[in-house]
């Protein structure tokens, strides 16, 4: 290709480059609260009770991984609509007793729960997502209570589905999803190594709006006994092709109605600075509204309180 082609290639491929709209993409972490992010995300005088006040100033959503285990008190829902703004994102995870104990059979209670939850959280209610656990397979069984399950589940409340098992992955199974408007997760889980196929794979679109989790390398977050072995303060497993992959990947579905796209600390050993860098890759502003009549630093844990 001769110098002036590479030019108009490059060109073209720039005018073609779709920009995402802030009010519609809401990037975020998997869960707020961790000691490991204090000094380096949250000022060390901060008290653990206005993190989230400080999380909703730098981030526009956040998925709530509390949910999976309990539910939350209405008094807590209520303090945290007073603590984030009307423009704040929850993407709350179904409780495990109906994915992974009750295996989407009977779902009536937890339905209900959600349904509260959207009642108390208002406009700030984002997605919905169910976990399945890797143990549910694509079989005709499984295939019946999940078709079962989206039949009951509320049209009025987006919902995504992650599927851990790989035979789901089929134009069959995205037609599931794609029949009742159910996003399907795309699930960032590759080795350390391996970021290049990031963004690669089967992930198709079955709703109006995307869901992404940027969970990393499973293996790096459990030592042998069980525990944890690492601290999240910082990037250990920089994934700097991958978030570039995702990049490109949200740009060309900017006309999507939604975007919510959470990362978890594994994935790069800190998932406050992996959503900040892939904020940047996406031209998206993070919010740096004053607080209290200070600006808040978004990575120094400095001058604020």
């Amino acid at each position: 290709m001769a110098a002036g082609q590479v030019v108009a290639a490059i060109g073209a491929l720039t005018m073609a480059r779709q920009t995402l709209r802030p009010d519609r993409c809401f990037l975020g972490t998997c869960a707020w609260s961790y000691d490991d992010w204090r000094d380096v995300f949250y000022p060390h005088a901060l008290p653990r009770n206005r993190w989230l006040q400080f999380y909703a100033r730098q981030f526009p959503a956040v998925e709530m991984d509390s949910s999976f285990y309990h539910v939350p008190p209405a008094r807590t829902v209520e303090q945290w609509g007073d603590l984030t703004g009307p423009a704040f994102r929850f993407c709350p995870k179904l409780p495990k007793t109906l994915s992974h104990e009750k295996r989407l059979e009977d779902p009536a209670a937890e339905i209900a729960m959600m349904r509260q939850l959207a009642d108390e959280l208002g406009p700030r209610f984002g997605c919905a997502l169910l976990q399945l656990p890797p143990s549910f397979h694509a079989r005709p069984h499984e295939e019946k209570v999940l078709r079962k399950f989206l039949r009951e589940w509320p049209d009025v409340i987006p919902l995504a589905v992650e599927f851990r098992d790989g035979s789901w992955d089929t134009p069959h199974s995205a037609r599931i999803l794609e029949e009742r408007g159910v996003a399907w997760v795309w699930a960032d889980t590759h080795a350390v190594g391996e970021e290049k196929h990031a963004g690669f794979g089967f992930l198709p679109v079955t709703a109006r709006h995307l869901y992404v989790r940027l969970l990393g390398d499973f293996r790096t977050k459990y030592g042998p006994d069980g525990q944890e072995t690492h601290r999240y303060g910082n990037i250990l497993w920089a994934r700097e092709t991958a978030l570039e992959h995702w990049a490109v990947k949200l740009r060309n579905h900017a006309e999507a109605e939604a975007i919510y796209v959470f990362a978890n600390n594994h994935y790069e050993g800190m998932a406050v600075e992996t959503m900040r860098r892939l904020a940047l890759k996406l031209e998206l502003p993070l919010s740096s509204r004053p607080a209290e009549g200070r600006q808040l630093e978004l990575f120094g844990g400095k001058g604020l309180v």
